[in-house]
């Protein structure tokens, strides 16, 4: 390898490190398809749900706990179920990581 070679290997290198990472501020996306979850971003950018990571409340959902004193004057414990859902053109608020490679699906937006 020659000196130019080596040159030009280093300021390949340097032209690297000197880049900006990809930000990761929020942005809007658009539910396209449920099943597999779809959600477009932009014009031309779907992503599939091997890439996006979903609030527990959207997969599994809670089992909230409820305590009440019914009619009779006993004391009731229960759980109510509650799970979220998409339905196709839901706006979502999505964040990717810094190699836009997993993409973190945060709400619905009204």
């Amino acid at each position: 390898m020659d000196a130019i070679d080596k040159l030009a290997r280093k300021l390949v290198e340097m032209n690297k490190a000197n880049q900006n990472p990809p930000s990761v501020a929020l942005r809007t996306g658009e539910v396209v398809e449920l099943n597999p979850l779809k959600i477009q971003w932009g014009e031309n950018v779907i992503l599939t749900e091997d890439k996006l990571v979903l609030p527990e409340v959207y997969t599994t959902g809670y089992q909230i706990p409820n305590r009440y004193m019914n009619t009779n004057g006993s004391m009731v414990e229960e759980t109510i179920p509650w799970k979220l859902s998409f339905a196709v053109g839901d706006k979502v608020v999505i964040s990717p990581d810094e190699y836009l490679k997993i993409w973190y699906v945060l709400w619905k937006v009204g």
